[in-house]
């Protein structure tokens, strides 16, 4: 079997595009948090800027900067899955990215608002989709190598 990247990736693409959008956002949350708390850099809210603050605003600049990092430490396998699902599935890839990124606006506005716990309400859509990616790229995969 051979791969032919079709019209239909372009939806893949476009998640993909997304995707990196929103973890771009993200860092800028993490800027205006820094501009908001007075956290210099290189301090990451454990040093001399954040020892500064107020247990509350430490706990809220936190929270802010480990949503970032929480996206930052995924996006690069989230991406390489999606792209790997998308050159077999195309649309079913582009809407597992999109439910990723639903996902992710949830888990990133329920830890900033409520604190880490409140993470679970957007985790399933980000672990479930993920899981989605894995298995369609590696069903696809298998397809054309291994029982073809």
């Amino acid at each position: 079997m051979t791969i032919v990247i079709g019209a239909n990736f372009g939806y893949t693409v476009l998640a993909a595009a997304g995707i990196a959008i929103q973890c771009f956002v993200t860092g800028i949350g993490v800027t205006a948090a820094r501009k908001k708390y007075n956290v210099q850099y290189p301090d990451n809210g454990g040093g001399r800027f954040s020892d500064k603050l107020s247990d509350e605003d430490w706990v809220a600049f936190n929270n802010i900067k480990r949503v970032s990092d929480n996206y930052s430490e995924q996006v690069g396998p989230v991406l390489t899955m999606l792209i790997l699902a998308g050159l077999f599935q195309p649309k079913l890839a582009a809407s597992l990215g999109v439910v990723h990124m639903i996902g992710r606006f949830i888990y990133g506005k329920a830890y900033v608002s409520k604190g880490p716990g409140a993470r679970v309400y957007g985790a399933p859509f980000m672990g479930l989709s993920f899981i989605g990616m894995i298995l369609t790229a590696a069903y696809n995969a298998a397809m054309i190598t291994v029982f073809a």
